[in-house]
């Protein structure tokens, strides 16, 4: 006992040494003044001021300024600069102010100027422990370097998404996150927790997430006029995740064959060779959509012009449209000398800097990179593509080195350098937003007949409002990068992007002909079949990536996958409509829809893929087996049928052809016709799958399939719902409508059980036979 109390009088003293410390680092900046105002507080403090803006019942600004007034200034990522006005109340007693919503109660301490955030019950969440700004003075400009202060002592909660990182980490506690773009790393701000709320950090400029003491959380940027952040309560991780896109902006949708198969590899050098694969494909009815050239079809980069290898691009891009295939194109924010597009640039200085020596082939002496934080330069730019690319049909836009690159130095090129923004250091988190929203804006400007698709290797916060699928960069092709894709595409869907890919097989290298590549590819290609985007990528050697390419054995799996992945159509392309129009995330690691199952929140190598599937990869060559944790539901096995308890671990039988899925009860799966193109055939018949053992709702979702006339509601859904107890699936009335709807249709309804409704092919027998005209029909079981 003596012993016990010595050590608790121990601990007592060292935690109050501990405050001291941070007493002495620290000072307290106690509250001066309180004014309420319409919209929120505002806190006169012993130094600068402090704001706390009430946006909605579940959205709090947070504004501190080291001076007595928020100074204006350029936001690229912010576009909701109004709220309706929220109901909400203030509290002010003799050391606190508090805030309440009907979700929140933020708590503003008077002696130190703290801030904790509590549900509406009053259970605390987190808090702001403290800010501080630093006077500096950061490429000729006089600014502050800013921090804040986290207190999550005590706290078991996991911290994700800060955008897609290539350290193989899930949860972020104990971690640290430089928010800065490179090759294969993505940085967007906003971080969400297990214990149901987001911070999304509102600044450009580098900037660091610190929990390397699991404890205590600071999150810093090198350049600010003042701290700005939002603090985003759910509980649930999709209402977070709305609130940043409507701070940030909404994911518009794609054309329904961007949801297909890609075929791409680096690179095609030949108008001949590209037209041969597009026809192979067709030739052995493999499903496809899109056909990509990667760079070096040019005879200089920013000329936008294709090589002699391309006698006749259009006709080119013509013969691709008649065998039902998209053309993506690689253009880069480069520009090498030699060309009027360059000679134009230089002398308006819409140039950030020169590369200083060659690096042949792909630097030339004095290649520049494009200023895009220039209204006139964005509009430039894709007034360039437009002529060269867009006006002879081509069909989306493959935006590399977004970041952008550097090669062979650390930093950023933007640092050090006046942009026509200000501090090329202010902005240098921007450029994948700004560069592609140059060709968003621009193409949205001279079309409303073909949806835009952006390929980008970087993002930012906003991008996805620029029709943007971030892909995971140059990584090598080995099962070590192969794994840390899953937890890097995982923070990235919860950082509020939802749109995301990887190169199956990885960039460098890898070669068909060796079997153990072999393995490596069918594995990413299963996992992959279950990404927002589907899509080969790779240097190979020999010189082939097509699915072909890797053997008999090996093609009859992967077109197993591919077959699968068009079956569900219906299925993505409703998840696609739900992404546009209610913020929802597709690709969902388990603390979405498991949050409080301590468990979940801490596997990254598992997600689901909507509200039905269950994906768990397979990530270690020669495997015939895999741990698979189900979340407390029940389960049943997509291959199979057999039904499954959850809330236990199994150990998942896991042979090449198969990829362990398992199918949440009270799922609804539509799945469409066989077909080797996306529009090949009207989605009829559809075969629903129901999956017994709890109620379950979707929304089938169709419209042109490409346009934007979905803005104007030329569309129509179809309401799904299946009651357990009942056994009944109810079929609601169609709403809406648009040009080429099919007016009656057939459901063939399968209720799945072992045996029966498994696996890629239509189902042997059909349970209930729908003849469907727009009318609301009841099924029973």
């Amino acid at each position: 006992m003596k012993r016990a109390l010595q050590f608790f009088f121990l601990l007592v003293i060292s935690f109050l040494a501990m405050k001291s410390a941070d007493a002495q680092w620290t000072p307290m900046n106690p509250v001066r003044k309180v004014q309420q105002e319409a919209d929120g507080v505002v806190f006169t403090m012993g130094t600068g001021t402090l704001k706390v803006q009430v946006c909605s019942d579940s959205i709090i600004r947070v504004l501190y300024s080291p001076t007595a007034t928020f100074p204006k200034r350029t936001d690229f990522v912010v576009i909701k600069d109004s709220w309706p006005t929220a109901k909400w109340e203030m509290q002010s007693g003799d050391d606190a102010v508090t805030l309440a919503t009907s979700s929140l109660k933020v708590t503003v301490t008077k002696k130190d100027g703290a801030i904790a955030y509590a549900d509406a019950n009053g259970n605390p969440l987190v808090q702001e422990a403290s800010r501080s700004m630093r006077a500096e003075r950061v490429n000729g400009e006089d600014t502050y370097r800013a921090e804040s202060f986290i207190n999550v002592y005590g706290s078991h909660e996991g911290l994700y998404g800060l955008g897609q990182h290539q350290s193989g980490v899930w949860n972020y506690r104990g971690e640290s996150v430089d928010i800065v773009q490179d090759n294969s790393n993505i940085s967007v701000p906003l971080m969400v927790s297990s214990k149901g709320y987001g911070i999304f950090w509102n600044n450009m400029s580098r900037s660091r997430f610190n929990n390397r003491f699991a404890n205590y959380l600071y999150i810093s940027s090198e350049v600010a006029d003042v701290i700005d952040y939002y603090f985003l309560y759910g509980p649930e991780f999709d209402k977070i995740i709305a609130g940043y896109r409507e701070l940030t902006g909404q994911a518009p949708m794609f054309g329904k064959w961007a949801y297909g198969f890609w075929q791409c590899k680096n690179r095609y050098k030949s108008q001949d060779e590209i037209l041969g694969v597009a026809k192979k494909y067709r030739d052995l009815h493999i499903p496809v959509d899109n056909i990509v050239q990667d760079w070096f079809w040019w005879n200089r980069k920013g000329e936008f012009v294709f090589n002699k290898n391309y006698p006749d691009p259009k006709a080119m891009i013509d013969q691709l449209h008649a065998e039902n295939f998209h053309l993506m194109i690689s253009i880069w924010p480069f520009f090498e000398p030699g060309s009027t597009n360059y000679e134009h640039m230089n002398s308006k200085g819409w140039f950030v800097d020169k590369f200083k020596y060659a690096k042949p082939p792909y630097h030339t002496d004095a290649m520049a990179v494009y200023d895009a934080t220039s209204p006139e330069a964005r509009k430039y730019y894709w007034d360039l593509v437009n002529k060269g690319l867009f006006s002879i049909g081509a069909d989306a836009w493959w935006m590399d080195t977004t970041e952008p690159e550097t090669e062979g130095q650390e930093e950023n090129i933007l640092l050090h350098h006046k942009l026509a923004a200000g501090s090329g250091d202010r902005y240098v988190n921007a450029y994948p937003l700004l560069d592609t929203g140059a060709v968003y804006q621009g193409q949205r400007t001279a079309s409303d007949k073909k949806r835009v698709y952006i390929l980008s290797r970087s993002a930012f916060a906003g991008s996805q409002r620029n029709a943007v699928t971030a892909w995971s960069g140059d990584i090598n092709s080995d099962w070590f990068s192969y794994r840390r894709q899953i937890p890097a595409g995982l923070n990235f869907a919860v950082s509020g992007i939802p749109y995301w890919t990887t190169d199956i097989g990885g960039f460098v290298f890898g070669s068909p002909a060796d079997p153990a590549f072999r393995e490596l590819f069918v594995r990413w290609f299963q996992y992959a079949t279950f990404n927002p985007i589907l899509r080969v990528h790779g240097t190979r050697n020999p010189d082939e990536n097509e699915l072909w390419s890797y053997g008999p054995d090996p093609q009859k799996i992967l077109v197993n996958f591919d077959r699968l992945r068009y079956r569900m159509l219906p299925y993505i392309y409703s998840l696609a409509w739900k992404t546009t129009s209610e913020s929802y995330t597709p690709m969902r690691p388990l603390v979405m829809d498991f949050r409080t199952d301590p468990r979940a929140d801490n596997i990254g190598d598992q997600f689901m893929y909507g509200p039905a599937f269950l994906v768990n990869p397979v990530t270690e060559p020669a495997s015939t087996t895999r741990p698979v944790y189900l979340p407390q539901a029940k389960w049943n096995d997509f291959w199979t049928g057999a039904p499954i308890e959850g809330g236990r671990m199994i150990n998942a039988i896991t042979p090449l052809e198969r990829l362990p899925l398992y199918m949440r009860s009270g799922s609804i799966l539509p799945l469409g016709p066989d077909e080797e193109w996306s529009t090949e055939k009207p989605a009829d018949p559809i075969e629903l799958r129901i999956y017994p053992g709890a109620d379950g709702d979707f929304t089938l979702y169709e419209d042109e399939n490409d346009t934007y006339n979905y803005e104007k509601g030329a569309y129509a859904t179809i309401s799904l719902h299946w009651n357990d107890a009942a056994h009944t699936l109810t079929i609601g009335d169609r709403k809406g409508q648009f040009p080429g709807m099919l007016e009656n249709r057939t459901f063939r309804v399968v209720f799945v059980r072992e045996n029966h409704g498994v696996g890629v092919n239509p189902a042997d027998q059909t349970d209930k036979v729908v003849e469907y005209s727009g009318k609301q029909v009841t099924v029973t079981q």
